[in-house]
């Protein structure tokens, strides 16, 4: 039976034993992982085995653990006084050698290889350490291939792209129509002008009508064609001169005993319109043989709203303008009305809505009438059915050419006397147009 103080020593003995070989396991799987790691990590230069002699750069060859170990183990068996003896020389911790008293110097190592023996907590191998084991071939590591640097890649050059001029916009036929007819009522103008300046006044007169008929005319050349066919009317229809073969005109001769309203009765023209026509100032002062002129057609008005403008016409030819005033509010209804009735010096009667509420009676200096009244009646559109509305002077001038009325068209008193002697009962119409 084995005494107990030996059986505690033996214990001890076989404990310092494995101890530095488990040190030994571990530190060959690490410089296994180490290895493996230097290789995959390095820099893609030119590849060198380990242990083979000389490192790149000439850097000191490094043992392997199977090199070194035989060395160790001769060490420590050289030192050993025998079973459970320590050893009586230190091994350096630097080299692993048996420590003469000076530091030797430590060998090279490669960078990124860390020496297993100055890792920290590492633990040299005691002198009592049984010799090693037969050591295994030291696993070479192979060498990663060189990474390849990444291809260069191509900038991507976009495929050109051969655009097109834009497109043009197509010309507006509209417009393009609009410039032609302008340009051809400029020169329709001028023909008409010299027409007239060569005393072809009816030449001239239906030249001017047939561009306002088209109404495409600019507003300075209608303006211009309107001014020159007033002069026109006024030396052809209004004034003592009678053109040859004017169609709008029936020329008639005084017969001795001939009274002025009689002769308008006959012809179915008011009195006044031939007065007008001839320049007639007195009706008493017409003597036999004399010419005189007489219209073919009624005269006729054309009220234009937005423009607050009175046009006159014998049949379809233009004659002149005027300026109205207007219903407020639209209070003026569009469409065709009839001359009902003419009175000089008229009785005002107000309406509901006047502001008058008395009567007032004629040549009153406060009749909103003025002192001629042209009763109308709806024939057609929107006039149909309407009563009450006329034409007629005013006391507010200034009114005129805006829309404050109850409804009625108003003029200058000058303005309506002369349209009051061509308006016709029963026969000359007055058109509203927006």
């Amino acid at each position: 039976m084995v005494p107990l103080v030996y059986r505690s020593s033996l214990r001890k003995a076989v404990v310092k034993r494995r101890v530095p070989t488990l040190w030994l396991g571990v530190g060959a799987a690490g410089l296994v992982v180490v290895v493996l790691g230097w290789a995959l990590l390095r820099p893609s230069a030119a590849p060198s085995t380990i242990g083979d002699g000389l490192a790149e750069d000439g850097a000191a060859a490094v043992e392997t653990p199977s090199q070194a170990a035989p060395s160790k183990s001769a060490d420590a068996t050289k030192g050993q006084p025998g079973a459970g003896g320590r050893t009586g020389a230190a091994v350096s911790e630097t080299t692993g050698t048996k420590g003469t008293g000076s530091a030797t110097e430590p060998k090279r190592v490669p960078e990124g290889i860390p020496p297993m023996a100055t890792q920290a907590g590492a633990t040299p191998p005691s002198a009592t350490s049984p010799p090693a084991p037969a050591t295994q071939p030291a696993l070479r590591p192979v060498a990663a291939p060189p990474a390849q640097p990444p291809a260069a890649t191509q900038p991507v050059i976009p495929t050109p792209t051969v655009s097109s001029p834009p497109a043009l916009p197509e010309p507006d036929p509209t417009a393009a129509r609009a410039r032609d007819e302008t340009r051809s009522g400029n020169a329709q103008i001028e023909v008409a002008r010299r027409q007239y300046d060569a005393g072809e006044m009816l030449a001239a007169r239906s030249t001017l009508n047939a561009l306002l008929a088209a109404g495409r005319l600019a507003p300075a050349e209608d303006r211009e064609a309107r001014a020159l066919l007033t002069r026109i009317a006024d030396e052809t229809v209004f004034g003592r001169r009678a053109a040859p073969d004017d169609p709008l005109i029936d020329a008639y001769t005084v017969q001795p005993g001939d009274v002025l309203i009689n002769i308008g009765k006959r012809n179915g023209v008011p009195a006044e319109a031939i007065m007008a026509m001839n320049g007639i100032t007195d009706a008493r002062r017409i003597r036999a043989g004399q010419k005189l002129k007489l219209p073919r057609q009624p005269f006729h008005a054309r009220i234009v709203k937005s423009q607050f403008r009175l046009d006159v016409y014998l049949g379809d030819q233009y004659l002149r303008s005027y300026r109205v005033g207007l219903g407020a509010e639209g209070g003026t209804p569009e469409g065709v009305w009839r001359v009902k009735d003419r009175l000089a010096n008229p009785t005002y009667y107000p309406s509901e809505s006047s502001p008058h509420k008395r009567i007032i009676p004629p040549d009153d200096p406060n009749n909103p009438l003025g002192e001629y009244w042209i009763g109308l009646e709806g024939v057609d559109g929107g006039a149909v059915g309407q009563v009450g509305y006329g034409i007629h002077g005013t006391i507010e001038p200034e009114s005129i050419g805006k829309a404050v009325s109850l409804g009625c068209v108003r003029m200058l008193n000058e303005d309506v006397a002369f349209l009051f002697k061509l308006m016709q009962p029963g026969k000359s119409t007055v058109t509203i147009v927006p």
